[in-house]
């Protein structure tokens, strides 16, 4: 690292327009959590999503349909932030796949 130059290693989502492509219901559901959302990305969808299922009075059916599923986003998510601030892209590279395989997997499982 230089003076004034900073070397970073992150992820981020490049085009949120997507997330409403990829995952329509999962974007619905977590943006309508009432927090202060800092953007629409992958990220920003598991924290609202982990933060919806915490404070938020959903069913008891959407709680057991897609709780575990929520919490496995949210330990991906942090596992991916941990390897990032370690320097160690390739782990990210792989959790950010597991992470999008869980997405996708709660896509379906989405109850009222």
């Amino acid at each position: 690292m230089g003076k004034a130059l900073q070397i970073r290693v992150s992820a981020v989502t490049w085009n949120e327009d997507l997330m409403e492509e990829i995952w329509p219901k999962l974007s619905e559901l977590a943006f309508s959590v009432p927090i202060k959302h800092e953007g629409h990305g992958v990220l920003e969808m598991v924290r609202a999503l982990d933060e919806g299922l915490m404070f938020m009075q959903w069913s008891c059916a959407r709680k057991k349909a897609m709780g575990e599923g929520i919490r496995r986003a949210a330990g991906l998510k942090k596992a991916l932030e941990e390897a990032l601030a370690n320097w160690q892209p390739r782990e990210a590279n792989a959790l950010s796949d597991q992470l999008e395989d869980t997405l996708d997997q709660l896509e379906t499982s989405i109850v009222a």
